[in-house]
């Protein structure tokens, strides 16, 4: 086994003898084409599932990656070679022969290589999506290469279950034998079969007749279309089991009937058979596309077309080139290549999850629209319904946390993404201090005039099948679509009459309740506004006071008060179950709403809503004015703790987050701000409750029947009257408030020896019994106290204290967590948290799992890099050069890591783990929140934690982390807003962070100057400059 990165490649040699994992084509067809999804795992001939949209809509059936491990070799794809009188199988786990596999990984594609001594045969096999197609295709490009004398090949190969259109992967595994009375095979007599359900299978009045289908067609050089083999036993015969092509043994593939094969009523398979002479070093070159079209004449017209080996090549490198053209905007060259391409990667993989930003229009009417996203689900993540539009400019959807964190970084690359994910997350949290689950893209409507005037403008036919898509919520990619489907002619270039359409249009965030509420999403809020204002230092006023255009999200979910929730179970122990109540029925629940007051949306600016959330977390901390509470039904970041809730569970890492945004507003306050009466009832409550020298317990009590009465004003109409809150009384309040958290935080310490904690929980020492039963079924109480109880230490906290502590309270944390529980010593890595053993199984499902495996005591990844991120913005540079060593996966042994170390998992396995093979493998692929802090970290490291500041001017003051390992002499490039070149030049041999280093003068496109402000600076900012150099100098010789 030998894992190593060559050429843009990773490359795993004799890689089915490997540790199993499972990985993905990016699924990225370009804004004019049609996204397919693709697993792979690195057994059999790699590709495990695929399919369109979703996993109800599979090609070849999706399985789970430990049972896709098994079944691949046998239900995916397969080749038999028949040579010299034998047939064997390349890439069979069973072969005796003498072989070499190897698989190479790119961004854009994978191949696999089969070196067979014994046969003399080699045999590749390269995977990629049709990419600028109107129809979603998996290329397979097979080379076969004779290593031996002139000889007879016969050759079949192919997938051995293609499922029709219409099979959704739930009732496949559950009735495979039901649903084959529904399957068919069409159009064969073009070459080309065409594999769909006859009708819609479902026990309904109405049926449905299905249009789309899947397809394959497949050529050699020559573009001649093979008639393929759609039925198993013309291959195996009586083996039903799949495992020997008993009629390729027994017959040549001359001798075989393809006229009469059996196109119903049985799952269908795609083969292609050939028969070749081969000379000696002779290459054979097979190709096959199987995809998915809305209509069988789409394959049909288009067959002549795709049967070209040059539109196969070329589409290869189109493919790599989109894919390539993306990551180019973080384009980095430093003393570690690996390190280069690993952020590229980073890159790829943020965006399939956060999507990337394209701006459309200019001004008022810009719009901004994610393209390429999808939620995080895959073979290891079999619990997530991942969804890719197939369409045009294809959106997919997500959870608010995932894609909030995944566009943190947006206005690096995009900086005209200005503040559009900072409003749509603002926009999107309640007046209660929360926000809905699901975030599903966003769509458009047009004033019917406006959509009348633009398609007289701009449509020379087809203006009746526009009106039709316009009338109601569109996508551009929907609209497109139907431009080239009806062939509608258009007067201006597509991407022109775009940018009108939408800069008409109004954009509309599509967002549903979903599961429940959790404790930390707000908190990812702020992170979006310091990244913006890392940018536009100079548009704080107008982000905080002026733009008056953000809105409270409504939802169907209210949390209940403590009367309804807090009830004794049948065990005699008192815990919070069943916190939120749905009314399905009062608003649109499955759309976006928005808060009303007398019939028009309420509107306020972000001061007001900064403020409100304050207002609501500071009553929300719990017993002990520690953490925040888990009141509502979910915990905070860590999913798996989902048992906190129940018992009385809060967190220390929001209470250091409202710090942060206590402090930001406090010390930004200029302007008086406007709030909600409701709002302005709560703040005066709060100021009286501080103000009576209560006892913790005492306090909490009224702060929480504070909230409880706030809510159930604000649970359904109210009024929209404001009253105004001066900047001396506001900026007072504040200060309070700072020092009330602060004082939370060190009880919270005193309480653990000195370590910041990230979970308390609460035991009821004294209640007294209610009349009636809360929502839960329980017996109703009153809590009269609580008791504290200590949680293991988890590294979530201390990853976010670094943020809000001084250098030397830094240092200290760092090495107490460092001779914690939290360090792994075997593996030289982070752990989530100390050993879990002696907890109850109450507190979530973490204590069910092993140690060291999935969110317990693992090196889980997304708070690893959380972590790091946390040692630069707390100062500690010197400590993140040492710890990146270690703790970034392009640094780690591939071979322990088991995968492309080009590609970060969730997790990691720790030396906690009962199977010591495990240890330092990775698991579960890529999507995950560690890209978003490794684009910070990138960030931090080549331009510091702000690009520009603003005090009488605009100044371009990037302040680069870098140690000397990271310079080739003395020189490291990398790319700023994507297509500035940035260089910095430190011939000194010491870190750029050194007091004993300087910034000696700047050249800007070959002009020398000793800063850059004013105009230069804006012309920066607005990437009117192409090459920007910077210069360090010991400071004894300036």
């Amino acid at each position: 086994m030998r894992y190593y990165f060559e050429n843009k490649d990773f490359i795993i040699e004799n890689y089915d003898k490997g540790k199993p994992f499972s990985s993905f084509l990016p699924g990225i067809a370009g804004v004019h084409g049609i996204p397919l999804w693709a697993f792979y795992a690195n057994r059999g001939q790699g590709i495990t599932s695929f399919g369109v949209r979703d996993k109800n809509e599979p090609i070849q059936e999706f399985f789970p990656a430990n049972t896709s491990y098994q079944y691949v070799d046998r239900y995916g794809f397969r080749s038999f070679v028949k040579v010299d009188g034998e047939v064997y199988e390349p890439f069979a786990v069973s072969s005796q022969d003498e072989v070499q596999r190897d698989m190479l990984i790119s961004r854009g594609h994978f191949s696999i290589v089969e070196v067979n001594k014994t046969r003399e045969i080699t045999y590749k096999v390269t995977y990629f999506g049709l990419v600028n197609e109107p129809v979603a295709g998996l290329v397979r490009k097979v080379e076969i290469i004779n290593e031996g004398s002139r000889r007879t090949v016969e050759i079949v190969d192919g997938l051995a279950n293609i499922l029709p259109s219409g099979t959704t992967n739930e009732s496949y595994k559950n009735m495979s034998n039901l649903m084959v009375s529904w399957m068919g095979v069409e159009n064969m007599e073009n070459r080309v079969p065409f594999y769909k359900f006859r009708a819609s299978s479902g026990d309904d009045a109405e049926i449905s007749m299905n249009q789309k289908g899947h397809f394959y067609l497949s050529f050699l050089e020559d573009g001649e279309l093979i008639r393929p083999i759609v039925d198993l036993e013309k291959i195996f015969g009586y083996d039903t089991s799949l495992t020997v092509p008993v009629n390729l043994q027994r017959q040549s593939l001359q001798e075989w009937d393809l006229q009469n094969q059996i196109l119903v009523n049985k799952v269908p398979c795609g083969f292609t058979p050939v028969s070749k002479v081969l000379g000696s070093g002779e290459p054979l070159h097979l190709h096959t596309i199987i995809g998915n079209v809305s209509d069988v004449k789409i394959i049909n017209e288009k067959a002549s077309c795709f049967a070209k080996e040059s539109y196969i090549s070329h589409k290869l490198l189109e493919v790599e080139s989109l894919i390539d053209d993306m990551v180019r905007v973080i384009e980095t060259e430093s003393g570690f290549p690996v390190f280069d391409a690993y952020l590229k990667q980073n890159f790829l993989d943020n965006t399939l999850r956060g999507g990337y930003p394209l701006i459309f229009g200019e001004g008022d009417k810009k719009k901004v629209y994610h393209v390429f996203s999808r939620k995080h689900g895959d073979p290891e993540r079999d619990y997530n319904f991942y969804s890719l539009a197939p369409e045009f400019y294809s959106q997919g959807n997500g959870n608010y946390r995932d894609v909030n964190q995944n566009r943190r970084n947006d206005v690096l690359f995009v900086p005209e993404a200005g503040l559009f994910n900072v409003k749509m997350f603002m926009n999107l949290l309640q007046l209660d201090g929360y926000n809905p689950l699901g975030v599903q893209g966003t769509t458009f409507t047009i004033d019917t005039e406006a959509a009348n005037a633009l398609l007289e403008n701009d449509i020379l036919s087809g203006q009746e099948q526009l009106k039709e898509i316009l009338a109601d919520h569109f996508t551009p990619g929907a609209v497109m679509m139907r431009i080239q489907q009806e062939e509608i002619k258009l007067l201006v270039p597509e991407e022109e009459f775009l940018s009108r359409l939408l800069e008409m249009s109004e954009q509309h965030i599509e967002a549903v309740f979903g599961e429940g509420y959790w404790s930390d999403h707000w908190t990812y809020n702020f992170d979006l506004i310091e990244t913006y204002l890392s940018i536009y230092p100079d548009r704080l006023q107008e982000l905080l006071f002026k733009d008056k255009t953000y809105r409270y999200y409504e939802s169907p979910a209210y949390v209940l008060p403590r009367h309804e929730k807090y009830g004794l179970t049948e065990n005699g122990r008192i815990r919070q179950y069943g916190a939120i109540k749905e009314e399905k029925h009062s608003i649109r629940f499955e759309q976006s709403n928005w808060r009303m007051v007398d019939g028009r949306i309420y509107k306020t600016n972000l001061a007001q809503k900064l403020l409100n959330l304050i207002l609501v977390k500071f009553t929300t901390l719990d017993p002990y004015g520690m953490g925040v509470e888990m009141e509502a039904n979910r915990p905070g970041w860590n999913d798996a703790m989902n048992g906190l809730p129940g018992v009385f569970g809060s967190g220390m890492s929001e209470t250091v987050e409202l710090v942060r945004v206590v402090r930001f507003l406090k010390n930004n306050l200029t302007d008086p701000v406007g709030v909600l009466d409701v709002t302005y009832e709560l703040y005066r409550g709060i100021v009286e409750v501080l103000s009576k020298g209560l006892s913790l317990f005492d306090q909490w009590d009224e702060m929480t029947t504070l909230r409880e009465n706030f809510r159930k004003k604000i649970q359904h109409e109210f009024s929209g009257t404001e009253r105004v809150m001066g900047v001396g009384e506001t900026v007072e309040f504040l200060e309070q408030i700072e020092r009330k958290l602060l004082d939370g935080i060190d009880r919270a310490k005193s309480f653990h020896g000195g370590m910041l904690p990230t979970y308390l929980y609460y035991e009821v020492s004294d209640y007294e019994m209610l009349e009636g039963r809360t929502s839960y079924g329980l017996q109703a109480i009153r809590v009269k106290a609580f008791e504290l109880k200590k949680l293991p230490f988890f590294l979530e906290a201390p990853a976010r204290y670094y943020k809000i502590g001084s250098r030397e309270e830094n240092q200290k944390l760092y090495q107490m967590v460092r001779n914690s529980g939290m360090y792994d010593e075997v593996l030289n890595t982070y752990k989530t948290s100390e050993s879990l053993e002696e907890m109850s199984y109450e507190i979530g499902r973490i204590r069910a799992f092993s140690p060291g495996w999935l969110e317990r005591e693992s090196n889980f990844l997304h708070m690893t890099y959380k972590y790091l991120l946390g040692l630069l913005k707390g100062g500690l540079y010197d400590l993140f050069f040492e710890e990146i060593k270690m703790n970034l996966v392009c640094f780690m042994d591939p071979q322990m890591y088991g995968r492309s170390t080009l590609e970060n998992s969730s997790f990691i396995a720790s030396s906690l783990n009962p199977n010591r093979s495990v240890h330092g493998q990775g698991f579960v692929a890529r999507l995950s929140g560690s890209t978003s802090e490794m684009l910070s970290i990138w960030q931090h490291m080549m331009f510091g934690k702000m690009l520009f500041t603003y005090t009488d001017t605009l100044r371009f003051t990037p302040k680069p982390v870098l140690n000397v390992d990271f310079f080739v002499e003395g020189r490291l490039r990398t790319t700023l807003f994507s297509e500035i070149e940035f260089i910095i030049e430190n011939a000194t041999g010491l870190p750029t962070y050194s007091e004993q280093v300087a910034v000696d003068y700047y050249r800007v496109d070959g002009e020398k100057c000793a800063s850059i402000s004013g105009a230069l600076a804006h012309k920066v900012r607005e990437r009117q400059v192409k090459q920007i150099v910077m210069v360090y100098k010991v400071k004894e010789e300036l």
